[in-house]
């Protein structure tokens, strides 16, 4: 019978005004991907109600941050002499909790940053602050299936938590120190990503991919046995699941499709190396793809004791007969070249065994040449030329997702959006295609890849609608949120979900506002000039507005930690730094595609911005550029261009076309020093 851990038990805290929030059944992981969010503002009613109904039987988990004004140490180690060091350096708590091994107890927090403090066996302790959670009794733990217990009510004792002091890292870390205890360098502690569905599925791919090209020996940065690579793929698929908000995949999905991709590979001609099925357990030594591959790769797979024995067993049938034991020879080399596990020393063995019984049947050159072609004839039909190779390459890379080549690039589909590769990767793929004999010379790789490009030659965005790529899907300019889709051509994804209920919640960041222009006559058409320019920016639509945006005035009027905020929400993939100044140059302007943010950094106050290639950019007309070393092409720059400076544009340009393309912020208001917020975009997003 299910115990309704949630239902029974977050009334409690609620009425406690702690956020208490639905986690998995019988796991640490949030249920929820916008789970960070109630660390900072409590659920609401209706929020609450639906997740008793819901979630009656999952574990309970408190987000830290502002909503419950907590945080906690969690101590992961059972040694008693470190654990007495944590006793006497940190300061009572009135609540602690216990699990599998150590505990947590728990703080008033006052904004210090998460860290962990890592021993040379391991995790000792991390603080968990704002953006982490901690599982709450009664939940159950999924390893001991036992409850987790503290030694009281959370909700009895809220009043009587005291605070860390703010350099609790730097004491713990130099305490341990001091008394002989070897500690990692400082680390920092992340919450959960949100991690779009069909990412998820398309990196549990990969990985699969991986493990199965370290099996059969093709990537030799690891060396891995069947049995190895299954557990390697299980512990990858609970890890994952462990840091990605929102992953609900099962560990046997992951050793299934490792399992398909082996068979698969072997059933294309493949032989796995030796040893390749050491340690597996009489249990999965009877899986049905197991045993499929066993089977298989021992009818493929050669060795000098294998090819004597077959030599005795066909040539002997006609002792007399030359003609026909040089046919049969002919057979052997066939069968030996699909085995890419045999090495030369093994080849030159049997050619010797060729030898000793037929004598000069076959000369040692005639032997070599013989088995290259069967290796070319067994590589698959058609591989005589590259172009049979580059569509070989492009199934084999096209199995994690599809391949395209747009504006100059390779992008893989990732399940949520395209993301550039690198040419490498091509080449890797081409060099890993069993029997090729093509492809030996760089010339060969450079011909390959080059048509696996032009095979794969297609446009990203197959539909003209813009929109933003959230976690949760890619939302139109019609406020419509659709599944992820290659049609859309995204090469980006935000690292949250839409929520557009919570878009009144942005309290901080308001306030910050205020106190930058709240004292400007012009307040709310600077908020509104500003909330448009984000919202153009994070749909890529700024071009058609033909606008940059300069944000204008003095150092310390927080014009710079605007922009910041703004590269902050932005992913890496979607962010580039390339001032006007450099527009002109070759192969600067490739660094703008696939971008829809362009940090330009201060103006320049004496050189003047090119006016012509300044307003065909921001207009987002085509513009031809190269990567370095590849073939030009033409493409239509989407990022906004945004500046933080002192001073205004110069240029020789003083056409109203010019003029026009800027839309100018002024910051007048100087914050004082002792306002001043560290890092403080991280801090907000």
């Amino acid at each position: 019978m299910r115990m309704n851990v949630f239902r029974d038990n977050a009334p409690f805290y609620w009425d406690a005004a702690i956020p208490a929030m639905p986690l998995k059944r019988r796991s640490k992981a949030p249920i929820l991907n916008e789970w960070t969010s109630y660390g900072n503002y409590f659920p609401s009613v209706a929020e609450r109600e639906h997740w008793l109904v819901s979630y009656p039987d999952s574990n309970l988990g408190l987000p830290f941050g502002p909503a419950s004004g907590l945080c906690a140490i969690d101590v992961d180690v059972d040694d008693e002499e470190i654990l007495a060091v944590l006793d006497e350096l940190l300061p009572a708590s009135p609540w602690r909790r216990v699990g599998k091994k150590g505990y947590a107890q728990l703080y008033r927090w006052s904004g210090q940053e998460n860290f962990k403090v890592r021993g040379e066996d391991g995790m000792i302790c991390e603080f968990l602050g704002k953006g982490n959670q901690l599982v709450l009794p009664p939940s159950i733990h999924p390893d001991t299936g036992e409850p987790y217990v503290a030694n009281t009510n959370l909700w009895e004792v809220m009043d009587k938590f005291q605070t860390l002091p703010m350099d609790i890292e730097e004491i713990l870390r130099s305490q341990f120190k001091t008394r002989g205890y070897k500690v990692s360098h400082e680390g920092r502690s992340a919450p959960l990503v949100v991690v779009p569905a069909g990412s998820r599925d398309i990196q549990l791919v990969k990985q699969a991919g991986y493990y199965a090209r370290v099996v059969e020996g093709i990537d030799r940065n690891s060396k891995h046995t069947l049995a190895e690579a299954l557990e390697h793929m299980h512990t990858w698929v609970v890890s994952f699941t462990a840091v990605a908000a929102g992953d609900d995949m099962d560990p046997e999905k992951g050793t299934a499709k490792l399992l398909e991709f082996l068979l698969k590979d072997v059933e294309n001609g493949r032989v796995l190396p030796d040893g390749w099925d050491k340690g597996l357990t009489a249990e999965q030594l009877e899986h049905p793809t197991i045993k499929a591959m066993l089977v298989q790769n021992e009818g493929q797979r050669w060795t000098r004791t294998k090819a004597r024995q077959w030599l005795r067993e066909e040539t002997d049938l006609r002792p007399d007969d030359e003609d026909w034991q040089l046919a049969k020879i002919q057979e052997l080399i066939t069968l030996i070249a699909r085995d890419d596990q045999l090495t030369t020393l093994q080849t030159d063995a049997i050619y010797n065994d060729i030898k000793d019984n037929y004598g000069k049947a076959i000369s040692k050159p005639a032997f070599n040449k013989a088995l290259r072609e069967a290796k070319a004839g067994n590589s698959a039909a058609g591989d005589e030329d590259h172009a049979a190779l580059a569509e070989r390459a492009l199934n084999m890379i096209s199995r994690e997702g599809e391949l395209r080549f747009a504006q100059g690039s390779f992008w893989q589909w990732n399940g949520s959006c395209f993301e550039r590769i690198d040419r490498e990767k091509i080449h890797e793929f081409v060099r890993d295609i069993k029997g090729n004999v093509l492809s030996r010379r760089a010339a060969d790789y450079d011909a390959i890849v080059k048509l696996v490009g032009i095979i794969a030659k297609k446009d990203l965005k197959e539909v003209e609608i813009n929109g933003v790529n959230f976690a949760n899907g890619f939302l139109d300019l019609d406020g419509n949120l659709h599944e992820h889709a290659p049609r859309f051509g995204q090469t980006f994804t935000m690292p949250f979900n839409y929520a557009p209920e919570r878009a009144n919640s942005c309290h901080k960041w308001m306030e910050f506002l205020e106190r930058l222009w709240g004292e400007d006559a012009d307040y709310a058409d600077k908020v509104a000039a500003l909330q448009e320019a984000f919202a153009a920016t994070m749909f890529g639509v700024a071009w058609k507005y033909q606008r940059a945006i300069l944000l204008h005035g003095l150092s310390g009027t927080g014009k710079s930690q605007v922009l910041e905020v703004l590269q902050a929400l932005m992913p890496p993939e979607a962010v580039c730094k390339v001032p006007p100044s450099e527009w002109g140059q070759r192969f600067t302007l490739a660094s703008l595609v696939g971008k829809t943010l362009n940090v330009c950094g201060e103006l320049s106050e004496s050189q003047p911005i090119a006016g012509d290639r300044f307003k065909e950019v921001v207009a987002g007309e085509q513009q031809t550029t190269e990567f370095k070393g590849q073939d030009k092409f033409s493409f239509k720059p989407v990022a906004t261009h945004w500046f933080a400076a002192n001073s205004l544009p110069i240029s020789k340009d003083g056409s109203g076309g010019f003029l026009r393309r800027w839309v100018i912020l002024h910051f007048s208001n100087r914050i004082s020093a002792e306002e001043r917020i560290t890092n403080y975009a991280q801090v907000l997003v």
